[in-house]
């Protein structure tokens, strides 16, 4: 049980930078259009850490969207100038991504009340020793799991 208000406030911040992270695409791809379609611009956007758990194609006719795009990248929202052309959503990458943000919140409270504590205690330390090892699983599973175009 969490005692302390640092604990929850820190859980907040980490689940924040956990929800950025997942939920902004921060590679986009962007070019020129390919396989015999009218000249314009194509965007490849890639979501979720660490699995990618949606991929999205989406494409204009206008050529000079490119560069406007990158100027605002990774926070440009093609919802308006753009139309989507193709998404994949995959439920097992979604899955690591969530457990691997639960297990990350788990350790941090952990360490926390740890730390308020002045110190883990023989338990505390297991727990994190076993969280760790289900992180490292996670992440050595993510690539498997992702979902790609």
């Amino acid at each position: 049980m969490i005692r302390f208000r640092g604990t929850w406030l820190v859980l907040l911040a980490v689940a924040a930078a956990l929800f950025l992270l997942n939920w902004q695409c921060w590679q986009p791809g962007v070019g020129g259009t390919v396989g015999g379609k009218p000249l314009g611009t194509q965007l490849e956007r890639s979501f979720g850490w660490p699995a990618t758990y949606q991929v999205e194609l989406w494409r204009s006719d206008d050529q000079a969207l490119a560069s406007r795009i990158l100027a605002a990248a990774p926070f440009y929202d093609p919802g308006d100038e753009m139309a989507l052309e193709y998404q994949v959503l995959g439920g097992p990458a979604l899955a690591v991504d969530v457990a691997f943000a639960l297990l990350v919140l788990f350790a941090v409270a952990v360490i926390m009340e740890g730390a308020r504590r002045h110190g883990l205690a023989g338990r505390q330390a297991v727990l994190l020793a076993g969280t760790g090892l289900l992180l490292l699983v996670l992440w050595a599973v993510s690539p498997a799991v992702r979902v790609s175009l």
